[in-house]
């Protein structure tokens, strides 16, 4: 009985994560329906969720005329997170390895529906963060990659 309410938990969690207001699944012979009021996203609730990646870009782009000590550089290493609370499978890349931007990285299985996460921009795997197949959260950081240029 537990796990169907962490189930459902997860489900709740889900909706609310991908702004969904009605969320029927049906597994074996069980079937759920989920439904909640639409919230409109406040300042507040964005504050508070940690990004799903670190881009590494800043908030304003500097002027041309700066000086070049005082110009922004990217991160040496770039985290990307889980979106999503659910069980990790990894794809087969060897830390050390070039990925592209929209390359897949690992695959989230919740309930199982899977959902792709990708790399954000091209990069050299550093580390893999989580093991293949371990339970992951929201935000959890999943690899790390070194930024690079897109030429």
């Amino acid at each position: 009985m537990n796990e169907w309410l962490e189930q459902v938990e997860q489900l709740a969690q889900l909706m609310a994560q991908r702004g969904l207001t009605r969320l029927e699944i049906e597994i074996d012979d069980a079937r759920v329906q989920l439904r909640r009021a639409p919230t409109p996203a406040t300042p507040h609730d964005t504050e508070t969720m940690p990004p799903l990646f670190m881009t590494g870009f800043p908030a304003e782009a500097s002027p041309a005329n700066e000086p070049e000590e005082s110009r922004w550089t990217p991160p040496a290493v770039l985290e990307v997170r889980s979106p999503l609370v659910g069980y990790c499978t990894l794809a087969p890349i060897e830390v050390g390895k070039r990925v592209e931007r929209g390359e897949t990285l690992a695959t989230i299985e919740v309930l199982g529906i899977p959902n792709e996460v990708s790399a954000p921009v091209p990069g050299i795997l550093q580390e893999w963060a989580v093991e293949n197949g371990q339970p992951v959260e929201y935000g959890q950081v999943i690899a790390r990659l070194q930024p690079l240029s897109e030429e």
